[in-house]
């Protein structure tokens, strides 16, 4: 039972990031439910009268077409937008006619069951739900005040006793009956709330996730997986403005690849990717869990340290320099490459003002002293006292 439902979350979920034709075709879906549960309690309020006095009402008859009506309405609707071919602006249009119809064929159930009570609202609250997280506001603002205007001139006919007919939900004399009513309202009302929760969350879950997706895909290096250099220097900057009394020693470590370009000229510059993202992925496991691994540039990487001093730092670079080394690369149908890196670091230490600027510039200045000393080393930032 739990693997079924399951499936059936996942697939509702979807339905947000669905073509327009297939959001249209989900309304037709989603609408099911509804129009059974009038079918349905209709057909048992029938059978009822039969032994209970006060349970007839001339609109279950009424209620029992439409229910079934409007369900294969609903279904034929359906399986024609799943089975024709359309263009961009007919899927446009279809969706269009999925939602006006819906909020049409909401409003003759409204005069079959009444205005303003528990499963009314519980209805339209859903549906307004369901069409927000799925298609643009206006359209379905417009279906909502349409669909509130017509509920509100109803409940005005009815208070005024200018309709000529007993709305399904109104208050009945006789208690036995007025109890089953009040019994199917509530099961309605629970059913459709169960429906609704279930879609509302499929689809809110669904939409978490491709936020949460594109958030991650915007910080990161598409090449390497890492984080870029725009989310490197928001994190740092975020970090060295926290107040004095609540700032930890952070440290940096600015790295680069030793002839990086001789590789791209021997091997070309798919295999230079290759590098880099060995690179990357060798740095990031000699990291710790709440360290933060970027791309600066090209080929170099910058790492921040939280609470690291310079020489913790110093010794975490040194583990990276070693492990490159170590892990060499291999290539099809050649020797496995041999990277090294230089690698400069710098820490807040004492300072109490210090900004993110000038901490990557000294981390800088030391990867290159690191370069002009032969390459392959680790050279840490001495600020002067």
């Amino acid at each position: 039972m739990i693997k079924p439902l399951e499936e059936l979350y996942r697939l509702i979920g979807q339905q947000i990031n669905g073509s327009p034709r297939e959001k249209g075709i989900f309304i037709c879906w989603i609408g099911q439910p509804i129009y059974w549960v009038i079918f349905l309690g209709c057909a048992a309020g029938l059978t009822l009268s039969v032994f209970i006095e006060g349970v007839y009402n001339p609109l279950l008859w009424a209620g029992l077409a439409w229910g079934l009506i409007a369900s294969l309405m609903w279904l034929a609707i359906a399986l024609f937008g799943s089975s024709t071919p359309m263009s961009e602006s007919g899927e446009t249009r279809f969706a269009n006619f999925t939602i006006l119809l819906f909020g049409l064929s909401g409003i003759v159930s409204l005069l079959l069951v009444g205005p303003f009570n528990l499963v009314t609202g519980i209805v339209l609250t859903g549906c307004v739900l369901i069409g927000l997280l799925l298609f643009p506001a206006p359209q379905i603002t417009l279906v909502f005040a349409c669909s509130m205007a017509a509920i509100l001139a109803y409940a005005i006919a009815v208070s005024l006793d200018s309709t000529l007919y007993r709305p399904l939900l109104s208050p009945v004399d006789y208690r036995p009956a007025q109890v089953w009513y009040d019994m199917m309202t509530i099961m309605a009302a629970g059913l459709i709330i169960i429906k609704d929760s279930f879609t509302v969350a499929a689809l809110t879950s669904t939409w978490r996730h491709r936020e949460a997706s594109t958030f991650d895909r915007s910080i990161r290096d598409p090449l390497t997986g890492v984080v870029n250099r725009g989310h490197l220097l928001q994190t740092l900057n975020q970090q060295l403005s926290l107040p004095v009394r609540n700032r930890k020693s952070l440290a940096v470590v600015l790295m680069d690849v030793d002839h990086f370009k001789q590789i791209n000229d021997r091997y070309g510059h798919a295999i230079g990717d290759q590098a880099l993202i060995h690179v990357a992925e060798t740095l990031q496991d000699n990291l710790r869990d709440n360290d933060l691994l970027g791309r600066y540039g090209g080929e170099e990487f910058l790492m921040l340290l939280p609470g690291a001093t310079l020489s913790q730092a110093q010794n975490v670079a040194e583990r990276c320099a070693e492990a490159l080394r170590r892990n060499t690369m291999p290539i099809a149908g050649s020797p496995a490459i041999k990277l090294t890196a230089s690698f400069g670091v710098s820490s807040t230490g004492e300072a109490s003002a210090i900004d993110a600027h000038t901490l990557i510039e000294e981390a800088d200045r030391a990867m290159y002293t690191a370069k002009h000393q032969g390459r392959d080393r680790v050279v840490t930032y001495s600020r002067p006292q």
